[in-house]
């Protein structure tokens, strides 16, 4: 028996129906980061910011399963090979290519037209995507595989 809090209320999650981490709120939070990578490259004059929208956003979800995979690495004392990085990096930009979806980034458009707070939510989108680089790069400093700065 576990009990997630979703929305402020505690409810029972059965486990074959709702997986690990709740998947309904990993899709939202997908969703938002690419709707506004999405209107930020729309903005800025892309015609299709849809498809850096998705490239970035999944790239940016790579990283993070990088630094992931560079702590595993560290931990079970094995030496992680540019290969690999460089295979996880394509690999997850290839599979932005299924999302990228026009329907769905107007769908999110019509969802997300009036919401508060934007400019904020703009920002830790940002610091977002700039933090999952971030933490790749500071994994790869503190495990050694970079430069030689081992704790």
């Amino acid at each position: 028996m576990e009990f997630w809090c979703h929305k402020w209320k505690w409810e029972y999650l059965d486990f074959p129906q709702q997986c690990l981490l709740n998947n309904t709120i990993m899709k939202t939070l997908f969703d938002y980061l690419y709707y506004r990578t999405s209107k930020f490259y729309e903005d800025w004059g892309e015609k299709n910011g849809y498809i850096a929208g998705s490239v970035v956003v999944t790239t940016s979800f790579g990283f993070i399963f990088l630094s992931l995979c560079i702590f595993a690495f560290y931990l079970f004392d094995k030496k992680i090979n540019l290969n690999i990085i460089w295979a996880v990096i394509i690999s997850f930009c290839i599979l932005s290519l299924f999302f990228i979806n026009k329907r769905k980034f107007a769908e999110l458009t019509k969802k997300y037209r009036d919401e508060k707070h934007c400019k904020l939510k703009g920002w830790l989108v940002f610091a977002y995507i700039i933090g999952s680089v971030a933490l790749f790069f500071v994994s790869l400093a503190l495990c050694g595989y970079w430069v030689n700065v081992k704790i």
